[in-house]
């Protein structure tokens, strides 16, 4: 729309009798109340990114129009209208306060496509400070700085990136990232770190950026915040190099978009800002490691990405991390076009570690437990001791001492006394740190984070049999921290998946993620107070490795349209054998995408010397008995004609419940491909096959299936080509509301669950709400809940009287995400014995029911709507 065109729409829009709700109407608000935030998208103009290059000045003059007719027709409707922010880039958009009694009035007025409250985003985990005398000792195990003779990547390579991606190699081919600029949205960047340019702001590596959490133009990785280092260490992952640690794209550029700040949380419209910003910066990438579980692709967040994605600019996105099943997915990896990445294990460990004056130099490596301060870097201590017992200390007798203890053993007792409570009485005692075993783990594994709470004290866990080495040391052995036991990883473990990678596909069956890269236990850049270097897991390091991939290609080929990127990527990435069980197939592909992203091939691929295949993917839905048909193109840009033999080869399947739970299926799909089995392809030209996909018989409703359509050359040097596809068996509405791992784990309780108090576990039994008597305690009803869909469209507890009657309804949400997690996460609904009009329900018999609204419901298949009833509930007045 040009500029005349917005003018004539802004004539039109004054026209005071066309306006919905006119001032008069402003008489009845209540505008006492408070204000609340909104997120207000316009359709009367596209934003500047999605016109072309050449029209994006003329398009943000046409959106800032837009925005001024929308604000002026606002105050002409009465509306109290204070805007905190414009999106004119990936957006068409404002960030507005409105008086709460009148916010729900912006969705009538003139031009607006949406209206949506700020989403949170909760801070990512900051990175564990290491010494640089540590980084040392792990650059020097892992081959030194240099690379050898034969040129086998240097140790600083290995710490930063691993080797499993092909990146050394393609550092040794010249591809370094130079001349491209990648965004990182997060907390920030240390830009005075030497391997981030070192020096002020901006300097020759971080050009520039903007702190949208304070509103000021230094976009500083501050120490002081929940997520303090997290940006810093994604940058070095990006383009990192110093003498210590070398990033996936050395010689990049970067710009920082700060949205961590003090909170403990960023919210949509930061990170929406964030993205407006890179846009009107030009950047080349952007990195995200950042996500929210719930959410749909549909967002306005979704929105600015695939906005984003469409003008030009990869946007890449951390899928999240959970060890929580399929359909766990975050926002925004889940937007159509982000490229989400998950994440798996390196090769090898950077175990931080401490050593022992008992005569031995083998350092004992462990894990924090994140549930108290980091341990120092340098200082020594001696370790006591205790008994796995909450009875108090005498008052001073751990001063200055490390505390070793074990879980209490006794069933009856270790509710009461958990772990974190034995290291709470070590500190109460004087202790200035804790050290956890647990010999239920046995000889050579690190327990899990210990349960429950915090404590004022660091708090690691060691190998039992380091344990027992304490136990047999003399009295007053002392430790001294600032070690590094680097060791590499098995076979069931080394380059796969991360068991706490989130799984996708998208709530509403996206393909996602796309990707995968190492993010587990990988060393990089954190802010000088925070001791220079740190180690952090998780997909916020996979992703900007992914990010950093995108850019050696750009460097390559700085014209790859986001398509060709991610096609060169998934077409070319190693699928992964299982976790834990390498022998008995493949990782799903709702865990691993494509699988692990391989960057020398990637370069290829993009180099016209090999093949490639679009879709880069293949989302096939639930099939619901249905056989589906996919076309897949070869484009053969090579100066000869090849020949592929064409076939599949599928991964794991994995069958409800949609959590931890999940059930490992060997039965495939059965996926044909045109009745023909080679598809031969001239030079500069390309070839196209049908593939008939059916899904797997004998596998319950809801079951996730998936594979790769292979392209394999035939007499020649061509590398293969793959295309991954994922797909549901049966009908996705099938698949129960209820989640029924919490009986599974509680073979004792029910789910649903009818209560008599707050937070009352066991069966679901009748109850009764009395008012008459003093106690509070049963003054409500409640329901306890563990919901197992992944995404509701509508989810509501009603109260119906004896005649079955709706006569309130409690609890009534949209969009709801399931809150089973790992499979026993549940909540509370309660009822307050009041009608729908708030006035006193009489004395009688009632029940509650719970109604599930599934999102994507197919009405000609099951039923797309479940409900549960409770026994009754006497209500005595």
């Amino acid at each position: 729309m040009n500029r005349h065109s917005i003018t004539a729409a802004a004539a039109f829009l004054l026209l005071p009798l066309a306006v919905p709700g006119s001032p008069a109407h402003a008489a009845t608000d209540d505008l006492s109340g408070p204000s609340v935030t909104r997120i207000v998208t316009l359709d009367s103009a596209p934003a500047a990114q999605q016109t072309s290059p050449n029209s994006r000045a003329a398009a943000r003059r046409a959106v800032a129009d837009s925005q001024r007719v929308l604000v002026d027709v606002a105050k002409q409707a009465g509306i109290a209208l204070t805007v905190h922010r414009h999106y004119r880039n990936v957006v068409n958009g404002l960030v507005v306060k409105v008086p709460a009694a009148q916010a729900a009035r912006l969705t009538a007025l003139p031009g607006v496509a949406s209206v949506s409250k700020p989403v949170v985003y909760e801070a990512p985990e900051a990175p564990t400070p290491v010494s640089e005398d540590v980084l040392k000792k792990a650059v020097a195990q892992a081959g030194g700085t240099a690379r050898s003779a034969d040129g086998a990547p240097s140790g600083r390579e290995v710490v930063t990136t691993t080797d499993l991606t092909g990146v050394p190699q393609a550092h040794r081919q010249g591809s370094t990232g130079k001349g491209v600029t990648v965004g990182i949205v997060d907390s920030g960047i240390a830009y005075d770190h030497p391997a981030l340019g070192g020096g002020g702001f901006p300097n020759g590596k971080v050009l520039g950026g903007y702190d949208f959490a304070d509103e000021d133009a230094d976009p500083y990785d501050d120490t002081n915040t929940p997520a303090a280092g997290h940006g810093t260490h994604v940058a070095g992952i990006v383009a990192g190099d110093d003498t210590h640690i070398r990033g996936v794209a050395p010689e990049a550029t970067l710009r920082s978009y700060r949205v961590f700040g003090s909170k403990n949380a960023a919210t949509d419209d930061l990170i929406i800002a964030a993205l407006d910003q890179a846009a009107a910066d030009d950047v080349d990438v952007v990195n995200m490691s950042l996500g929210s579980k719930g959410e749909r692709s549909s967002s306005v967040l979704s929105l600015a990405v695939n906005n984003l994605v469409a003008s030009g600019t990869p946007t890449v996105v951390a899928v999240g991390n959970g060890y929580a099943g399929p359909f766990n997915a975050a926002a925004p990896a889940i937007a159509d076009r982000a490229i989400a990445v998950g994440s798996t294990y390196s090769n090898r460990y950077p175990y931080l570690a401490f050593t022992l004056d008992d005569g031995s130099a083998a350092p004992v490596p462990y894990q924090p437990s994140g549930r108290g301060p980091v341990p120092p870097t340098t200082s020594s201590s001696p370790i006591t001791p205790i008994a796995s017992s909450c009875d108090p200390l005498p008052a001073g007798s751990l001063t200055g001492r490390i505390a070793l203890f074990a879980p209490v053993t006794d069933p009856a007792q270790s509710y009461k006394c958990r772990p974190l409570d034995i290291a709470r009485t070590a500190e109460a005692a004087g202790a200035v740190g804790a050290l956890y075993h647990n010999p239920s783990y046995g000889d050579d594994a690190i327990p899990g984070s210990p349960c429950c709470d915090v404590t004022g004290i660091p708090l690691v866990s060691i190998r039992e049999s380091d344990a027992q080495r304490i136990l047999a040391a003399p009295a007053g052995t002392k430790l001294t921290w600032g070690g590094y036991a680097g060791s590499s990883l098995n076979a069931d473990a080394a380059g796969l998946m991360d068991q706490g990678s989130s799984w996708g596909p998208g709530n509403e069956l996206e393909f996602k993620p796309d990707i995968a890269a190492p993010g587990g236990y990988i060393l990089s850049a954190v802010p000088p107070k925070l001791d220079w270097y740190g180690v952090n897991s998780g997909t916020s390091m996979a992703a900007p490795h992914v990010a950093g991939v995108v850019a050696l290609l750009l460097q390559a080929h700085p014209g790859l349209t986001p398509d060709q990127v991610r096609t060169a990527l998934q077409n070319t990435a190693t699928p992964l054998a299982m976790t834990g069980a390498h022998e008995r197939g493949r990782q799903p592909v709702a865990q691993q995408g494509a699988g692990r992203v391989d960057a020398v091939a990637a370069l290829a691929s993009v180099s016209g010397v090999r093949a490639t295949a679009t879709p880069s993917k293949l989302a096939l839905g639930d099939l619901e008995g249905r056989q589906l048909i996919r076309r897949v193109t070869v484009h053969n840009p090579t100066d000869h004609t090849v020949t592929y033999r064409v076939g599949q080869s599928g991964s794991v399947s994995a069958a409800p419940p949609y959590t931890s739970a999940w059930k490992p299926l060997d039965a495939g799909g059965d996926v044909r491909v045109q009745g023909v089995d080679r598809l031969t392809v001239a030079a500069h030209s390309s070839g196209e096959v049908t593939v008939h996909f059916q899904q797997p018989t004998g596998v319950p409703q809801g079951t996730l299936f998936g594979g790769w359509v292979e392209f394999t050359p035939v007499g020649a040097a061509t590398p293969e080509i793959r295309v991954p596809y994922l797909g549901m068996a049966g009908d996705y509405d099938a698949v129960s509301a209820i989640n029924p791992t919490f009986t599974e784990v509680n073979d004792r309780l029910d789910n649903p669950a009818l209560r008599p108090g707050y937070f009352s576990f066991g069966r679901s039994e009748p109850i009764t709400v009395d008012l008459t008597d003093a106690s509070t305690a049963n003054d409500k009803a409640w329901v306890m809940l563990s919901h197992g869909y992944p995404l509701l469209e509508r989810m509501r507890l009603q109260v119906l009287d004896a005649r079955g009657r709706v006569v309130a309804t409690p609890y009534d949400a949209s969009w709801v995400s399931r809150n089973s997690g790992a499979g026993t996460g549940m909540d509370f609904y309660g009822w307050d014995a009041d009608l729908a009009d708030g006035s006193p329900a009489p004395a009688g018999t009632y029940r509650l029911r719970f109604v599930f609204d599934k999102a994507l419901a197919d009405p000609q298949q099951a039923p797309g709507t479940e409900t549960w009833t409770s026994p009754e509930v006497t209500l005595v007045r």
